[in-house]
């Protein structure tokens, strides 16, 4: 089947150069501007002129493609050479790739494939994700959750799994980033091949490039032999660079290669440089950004990188999520006990608490919360007073947060005098109620917030007749 492309310039000489590189199936349509498109045509892919403000404004431009043919098909920008800053004005102005001129064979067809193959991507998926009981049983492709959130990150996995585009995994530690990437590789077309992670900031800088592009025998003192790189090992598949910001500036020129040429070169290599075949999924939790205006990180790298962006939202964020995941990972770890050793559950006073804690460490946190536990209480239930003291803590603060600081009692002496023995057991009586309702009737908690064993405070309940506190 024959697709069209259409190019929006007033410049015959970028048209004639764009039809000398384009891909064979697809034909050339050039005009000054979409208003003029016959009405019975559909492009499959549009490029638009972006070197300069002739005929029309390709700032103006943008937005009206996107705004008028609502994603129907991808848009790339055709920019001058390294001119990085109206790439960026570019793709924030609704462009999906750019290409520089002058215009490569190669680099063309790359980049007008993964835009098509994103486009057959988003058409083919047209269905729906699984029920939320599944994404809380088995998950969807490792991750676990059913939150909308979550459901917006599995849509955009879908979508961009099937392209070749390189993606930038966004988010906070322990949010899921590799899962996502391994996703992006299982769901594609490269999940027969290699899937090789890299953690750019646990490995020493010194080892980095050694480590992802491999050397020769004699290279450095030590190297007693060849030994291929990750990269290397990967091809046919997909590379995940983990914390690409902590990369050091000279290593990151190489990515930029590896990406713009597709070829690497060991250390101590003399050839031709080595082709290699590998798919670019990189994340980081920096806020790469402001690295860039801090001469941290190079922009134009960023841009290879960032031709679609997934940010994974941190578990504060994701409402309705923490039961779910909590009792999936106490599922987890029970199917390693023997049955005398399982944990029976989660007590809906220990769940209160789960939920009140900000979680900065995300899921991996929450799993190590529950792992502990488990460990703790084997046949037994998961109670407040198993969990780590920061997260039983946090029930201080919440309670504080959402009543306000209890006021100290007001007491006035009448002139007649009163019986103290009588206003000091009522006001033990109002303590201990008040400390009931803080803790959910858990007596441990209460006794602890009243810092009195728990056997006293058994004792005062049944003296002041608090039972029904606890019903």
């Amino acid at each position: 089947m024959t697709l069209s492309c259409l190019l929006l310039t007033e410049s015959k000489k970028l048209s004639s150069e764009l039809a000398r590189v384009l891909p064979a199936g697809v034909d050339l349509m050039v005009l000054p501007h979409p208003e003029t498109l016959p009405a019975d045509s559909c492009p499959a892919i549009i490029l638009v002129d972006c070197r300069e403000e002739v005929g029309f404004s390709w700032q103006v431009l943008l937005p009206f493609l996107k705004e008028n043919w609502n994603g129907s098909c991808p848009v790339i920008a055709i920019c001058p050479r390294e001119a990085l800053g109206i790439v960026r004005r570019a793709l924030q102005k609704g462009a999906d790739n750019y290409l520089f001129t002058p215009l490569d064979k190669s680099e063309t067809n790359r980049v007008i494939e993964q835009c098509l193959s994103g486009a057959r991507a988003t058409a083919a998926f047209d269905r729906g994700l699984p029920s939320d009981e599944i994404l809380f049983t088995e998950g969807f492709c490792h991750l676990i959750g059913a939150s909308e959130a979550m459901k917006e990150v599995y849509r955009q996995l879908l979508k961009v799994s099937a392209a070749e585009s390189n993606v930038l995994l966004r988010g906070e530690s322990g949010t899921g980033k590799e899962l996502a990437a391994r996703a992006l590789h299982d769901l594609g077309r490269r999940s027969g091949k290699p899937f090789v992670p890299v953690n750019c900031g646990a490995i020493p800088r010194d080892l980095l490039e050694s480590e992802l592009f491999g050397y020769v025998k004699g290279a450095f003192t030590g190297a007693v032999g060849d030994r291929i790189g990750r990269v290397e090992m990967a091809d046919g598949g997909t590379v995940f660079l983990d914390e690409i910001g902590d990369m050091e500036p000279l290593l990151q020129v190489k990515i930029l290669r590896l990406l713009q040429e597709r070829t690497i070169e060991p250390l101590g290599w003399r050839k031709e440089p080595k082709k290699v075949d590998v798919r670019i999924v990189s994340a980081t939790n920096r806020d790469l950004e402001k690295d860039i205006a801090d001469k941290r990180f190079r922009e134009d790298l960023f841009y290879r990188l960032n031709v679609v962006s997934i940010t994974l939202p941190p578990l504060r964020e994701r409402s309705g999520d923490l039961e779910g995941l909590a009792e999936f990972f106490l599922r987890s770890f029970n199917a390693d006990f023997d049955p005398h050793e399982r944990v029976a559950g989660i007590t809906p006073e220990a769940m209160w608490l789960l939920k009140s804690y900000n979680w900065p460490g995300n899921v991996r946190e929450l799993e190590n919360v529950i792992e502990r536990a488990a460990v703790m209480k084997p046949g037994s239930w998961i109670m407040p007073l198993d969990l780590p003291e920061k997260i039983f803590r946090v029930e201080e603060e919440v309670v504080e947060a959402e009543t306000g600081p209890v006021p100290a009692a007001m007491v006035t002496l009448p002139a007649g005098g009163l019986s103290l023995k009588s206003e000091v057991s009522r006001l033990e009586k109002e303590l201990i109620a008040e400390a009931l309702k803080r803790s959910h009737g858990v007596k441990e908690q209460a006794a602890r917030l009243l810092q009195i064993n728990r056997t006293t405070l058994i004792e005062k309940i049944r003296r002041n007749q608090l039972e029904e506190e606890l019903s």
